[in-house]
C-alpha cells in the first residue's frame, strides 16, 4: 500500500509545482509586457512631441532624413549626348582659330576635325572646327567660346537621351556573357566530334555577337562622355556655310537625282572610253570572221550514180 501511495503523491506534488511555475512565468511575462508598453509610451510621446513641435526645424534641417533614404539607393544617371553649333564672326580667322584651340585644350578637349579655306597671309576665308570636350565641361566651353572668340552670329544646341540604348546594350552584354559561360561548360562535357563542332560553332557566333555589342557600348560611351561642338569662323560680311539638315522628301529627292546623274555620267564616260576599242575590234574582226567562216564551209561532194543491176 505504501509503495502504491508514494508514487501517486509524488506525481501530484510535481503537477502542482508545474502549475504554479507556469502561473508565475505567465505573470512575469505579462508584467514585463506591461512594463515595456509603459516605457514605450513616453518615448513615443517624446518623439511625437518633437515631430509636432519642430516641424519647421525638420523642414529646414530635414536633409539628413532625405539623404539617409537616398543614400541607400544610388542616384540614377541618364546618358545624354550633347552637341552644339556655333557661328562666330572674327576679324581675323587665324588668331580666332588659335583662340578656339586654346580654349578647347584648357577644357581637356581636342580638335577632332578641321576644314575650310583660310590663308594666314591674306587673312581671309572661313574655318570650321569640330571639337570634342568632356560633357561636364560642355557648358563652360560654350560660354568661353561665345565670350572670347568673337561676335556670335548663331548658337544651336541639341541634347539626345540615349539612356535606353545604353541600358539595353548592357543587358544584352550580360546575357551574352552568361550564354558564353554556359557554352564553355557544355564544351567541356561534349563527348562526340559532332557535339564539339556544334558547340564550338555556337560559341564562335556568340563571341562575335559579344564583340559587336562591346563595340557599340564603347561608341555610346564616347558619345556621352565627350560632347561635340562645331565652331564656324567667318570674317565680317562673309556668308557662313550652312549646316543643312539633309532629311525629308526634298533632301532624299535631291540625293537620288544627284546619284542618278552621277551614275549616268559614269556610264557615259565608260562607254566613251571603250568605244574606240570596240570600233577597232569591229573593223578588224568582222571581215576576219567572214573569211574564216567561208574557209570552214564544206565542199560539195559529187553525186555518185547508183549502179543498176
Amino acid at each position: 500500500m505504501k509503495l502504491t501511495r508514494y508514487p501517486a503523491a509524488v506525481a501530484g506534488l510535481m503537477l502542482t509545482a508545474a502549475v504554479l511555475l507556469s502561473g508565475c512565468g505567465g505573470g512575469s511575462d505579462r508584467e514585463s509586457t506591461a512594463d515595456s508598453g509603459t516605457a514605450a509610451q513616453p518615448q513615443s510621446d517624446q518623439a511625437g512631441g518633437r515631430t509636432n513641435g519642430d516641424t519647421t526645424g525638420n523642414t529646414e534641417a530635414g536633409k539628413p532624413d532625405t539623404a539617409g533614404k537616398g543614400g541607400s539607393q544610388p542616384a540614377f544617371t541618364r546618358s545624354i549626348v550633347r552637341t552644339g553649333f556655333l557661328t562666330i564672326e572674327a576679324g581675323e580667322i587665324t588668331p580666332a582659330r588659335e583662340k578656339v584651340a586654346a580654349i578647347v585644350a584648357g577644357q581637356r578637349g581636342m580638335i577632332a576635325s578641321e576644314h575650310g579655306g583660310f590663308d594666314p597671309d591674306s587673312k581671309a576665308g572661313t574655318a570650321q572646327l569640330v571639337v570634342r570636350v568632356p560633357s561636364s565641361a560642355y557648358d563652360a566651353t560654350v560660354r568661353r567660346l561665345t565670350a572670347e572668340v568673337g561676335k556670335v552670329k548663331e548658337v544651336r544646341q541639341e541634347s539626345t537621351d540615349v539612356t535606353e540604348q545604353v541600358v539595353d546594350v548592357e543587358s544584352r552584354i550580360s546575357t551574352q556573357r552568361a550564354a558564353l559561360n554556359r557554352m564553355r561548360t557544355l564544351l567541356t562535357k561534349a563527348n562526340t566530334i559532332g557535339e564539339i563542332v556544334s558547340v564550338e560553332a555556337e560559341l564562335t557566333r556568340r563571341e562575335s555577337d559579344l564583340e559587336a555589342l562591346l563595340a557599340k557600348q564603347k561608341a555610346l560611351e564616347g558619345q556621352t562622355e565627350l560632347a561635340t561642338i562645331t565652331v564656324t569662323l567667318v570674317r565680317p560680311g562673309e556668308v557662313p556655310p550652312e549646316n543643312k539638315d539633309d532629311r525629308g522628301f526634298l533632301a532624299g529627292l535631291s540625293k537620288g537625282w544627284n546619284a542618278f546623274t552621277t551614275t549616268v555620267s559614269g556610264l557615259l564616260t565608260a562607254v566613251g572610253a571603250v568605244l574606240p576599242f570596240v570600233a577597232t575590234v569591229a573593223l578588224i574582226g568582222i571581215p576576219l570572221w567572214f573569211v574564216i567562216r567561208r574557209n570552214r564551209r564544206p565542199a560539195t561532194q559529187p553525186v555518185v550514180p547508183q549502179e543498176t543491176q
